[in-house]
């Protein structure tokens, strides 16, 4: 976390993709970040009345002047398409993250990520990368979650509130938002 986010212990963010099933058409998410490293929240999806509980740690801090990379670890229930069919499974996800920030070109600083997730409903664990590129209040995220790719531009509003479209595996348009306090 940084930034603002670190006086930010309260995060709530929402998600509407129209032409998802109804385990992932409507998504809410409440976290409240106990430290700076641990994340403990729950999920609601409530077209299906599902809830469950979210975990994320950052196990290892990136340092921001030097190369060593964040890892992070955590616990949540995704949904994701198989065979054209919504499933939502309990996942466990393990990454390595980076910013390059003096790699910036034309202001876009990258944040490159690379892991693995378990994912119970198919009993594989599968692998996960994505790429941040950041401009001052923007961002588009490029992400493969194990099942699907997504990209997700972001705009921030101000300190608190953030927007975004979303192209969810590729073929389903949505929205987002994230507000923290």
């Amino acid at each position: 976390m940084s930034g603002a986010a670190e006086k930010s212990r309260f995060v709530f963010s929402g998600r509407w993709i129209p032409e998802k099933g109804d385990a992932g058409k409507v998504f809410a998410s409440f976290k409240y970040w106990a430290t700076d490293d641990l994340g403990i929240g729950i999920d609601y999806r409530p077209l299906v009345d599902e809830v469950s509980l979210t975990a994320t740690y950052r196990l290892i801090s990136e340092d921001p002047c030097g190369w060593r990379p964040a890892v992070i670890l955590g616990t949540s229930v995704d949904d994701f398409s198989d065979g054209g069919e919504d499933v939502n499974s309990r996942a466990y996800f393990a990454t390595v993250s980076k910013a390059f920030p003096d790699a910036k070109v034309w202001g876009i600083t990258p944040a490159p990520y690379v892991g693995a997730v378990w994912i119970d409903k198919l009993s594989e664990l599968r692998p996960l990368a994505g790429l941040s590129l950041s401009h001052k209040e923007a961002s588009l995220m490029i992400q493969y979650s194990g099942t699907d790719t997504h990209l997700t531009l972001s705009r921030r509003l101000n300190d608190h509130l953030s927007v975004s479209a979303i192209y969810w595996g590729m073929k389903y348009p949505g929205v987002g938002m994230r507000f923290k306090f």
